[in-house]
């Protein structure tokens, strides 16, 4: 209070809302710093805000550039409506939000992770947005239905988040197969990349993947980042150049006018396991490929490619590139989650399915039914659809935008099982809901640090530590959209519903913006 307006990019991995804040433009910026970067918010300027401290985010420690140092962000409880200002869009009261000051994540975004927040500095764990909304009976279950938009189809599609529920409009009816979450709390949407082909006017099924792979899911970052050789098999056919100051595929005109008339497509073809069982293929053309980065990596906007070379297999991610041309359905209440391929229809009329919690027993729900993909969903729309809220966060010129960040939590190092039963392994945690509350434990020592009580990064530790160690926003504009996220998965024991639910309103947000008010 008084409003202040952002927008944000969607995050499948965190649980809060995060927002550039004061320091994430500064006098040696660039002219317009502000407004690319979504519009920052000033904490100082509200009065509603109830400041918790500065905390390490603490994301993406496994990837390079994103990793050398801690990124902080200011903590803070603030109300926060989603939508327009008057747009009758869900308010949630006392939400967690952090400031982000770091150029590493050039965006804010919107948390789709259930997990509970803990902090040192406070005394009960604070519930996540998506759990925010379930508590307060604004959606039926802890589950969404999300891709990034394209911006180079049709007339510049936009993005689509559908929270408690997916958009059966956006995805095609039977082309979908159900994914398990991996064990590893912090890659838990882990699918199995099982092959990679490259088709042009000449070629047809050139194979880039010479064995099948676990990738993470994580519209937090933009890249898709893969094993070197095939990153090599890319630079193949595409006739790529690395670039080893931005640690980035650049492209110049040149190479971009001869790649729009190659006309080339990949496909990826998914499955729960490296090899065997059902798949799904998603088909990629070039121009979703075909971005900008700018500012703060390189001095004028420069087209790439947006491919990383990974390190090793824990850094195997599918970012929001892969978003745009994906539909990614999750719930959280059931463990499951299904990737297919996006569907662009000119004039295409939402069909908003709502997704109910396994133990409903309301009348609504046992008449909805479990559809051929395996998700519940609503069949009496005026009744079921009632009781969800529908958000769709749009971008603007070139970017879906939503909030993210990772919160803190104690640590106990402890081994598990593979996240897929493969002979590849991810050491990862395993979580459940205990008394009520969603309680982690996490194997993943080394890329998610214990809490201590006034170690660094602790939350409990206010610090003052800007991460400028080169981590990538960038922003796809011409070519395409640059997309945002990675999710939290939650096991969860019976399955119950936190909450009965009331009929409310289905909410149709006409724009992608959130409101600190």
């Amino acid at each position: 209070t008084p409003p202040q307006t952002v927008r944000v990019l969607a995050s499948t991995t965190v649980p809060e809302t995060w927002v550039v804040s004061t320091g994430g433009c500064v006098a040696t910026d660039p002219a317009g710093c502000s407004d690319s970067r979504g519009v920052v918010f000033s904490p100082n300027a509200s009065s509603t805000w109830d400041n918790i401290g500065n905390f390490a985010l603490d994301v993406e420690k496994n990837l390079r550039n994103y990793s050398s140092n801690w990124d902080h962000g200011n903590y803070g409880f603030e109300t926060l409506a989603l939508g327009y200002l008057g747009s009758d869009g869900p308010i949630v009261e006392s939400s967690v939000i952090a400031g982000l000051n770091t150029k590493d994540f050039y965006l804010g975004s919107i948390g789709l992770s259930p997990q509970p927040l803990n902090f040192t500095a406070t005394d009960n764990p604070a519930p996540s947005l998506l759990g925010s909304l379930k508590i307060g009976k604004r959606i039926p279950s802890l589950s969404y239905g999300y891709s990034a938009g394209a911006q180079y189809r049709l007339k510049k599609v936009l993005g689509s988040l559908t929270l408690g529920g997916y958009d059966a409009s956006r995805r095609p009816p039977n082309d979908t197969i159900t994914f398990t979450f991996g064990d590893d709390i912090s890659r838990d949407l882990l699918v199995g990349l099982q092959s990679i082909e490259y088709s042009d006017i000449k070629t047809a099924g050139r194979p880039l993947l010479s064995e099948g792979i676990l990738t993470f899911i994580d519209s937090t970052v933009p890249h898709i980042w893969l094993p070197l050789s095939v990153c090599k098999a890319f630079e193949s056919a595409f006739g790529l150049k690395y670039d080893n100051t931005t640690d980035l595929y650049l492209v110049n005109s040149t190479l971009h006018d001869a790649l729009t008339k190659q006309n080339a497509s990949i496909s990826f073809v998914l499955g729960n396991r490296v090899r065997g069982g059902e798949t799904v293929n998603i088909t990629f053309p070039y121009a979703s490929f075909d971005l900008q980065v700018s500012s703060p990596i390189v001095s004028e906007p420069t087209r790439y490619f947006p491919l990383r070379r990974a390190d090793n297999d824990t850094q195997y991610t599918l970012g929001r590139t892969f978003l745009q041309e994906s539909y990614l359905t999750v719930d959280y209440e059931r463990s499951r989650f299904s990737v297919s391929q996006a569907r662009f229809e000119d004039g295409a009329v939402a069909d908003l399915i709502p997704m109910v919690s396994p133990n409903e027993t309301s009348a609504t729900a046992t008449a909805s039914g479990t559809g051929s993909d395996g998700f519940s969903r609503g069949a009496l729309a005026g009744t079921v659809g009632g009781a969800v809220a529908f958000f769709f966060l749009v971008v603007s010129a070139i970017s879906l935008l939503f909030w993210k960040r990772r919160r803190r939590r104690r640590v106990q190092e402890e081994a598990v099982q593979e996240a897929v039963k493969e002979p590849e392994t991810d050491s990862g945690s395993s979580r459940s809901i205990i008394g009520g509350e969603l309680n982690t434990e996490f194997g993943d020592g080394k890329y998610r640090p214990p809490e201590v009580e006034g170690s660094a990064g602790s939350r409990g530790k206010l610090v003052e530590a800007e991460g400028n160690h080169g981590g990538i926003e960038m922003e796809g504009t011409g070519g395409g959209v640059e997309l945002q996220g990675s999710g939290g998965v939650a096991e969860m024991e019976g399955k119950g519903a936190r909450a009965e639910l009331d009929a409310v309103h289905v909410y149709e947000l006409p724009a992608g913006e959130v409101k600190a008010k």
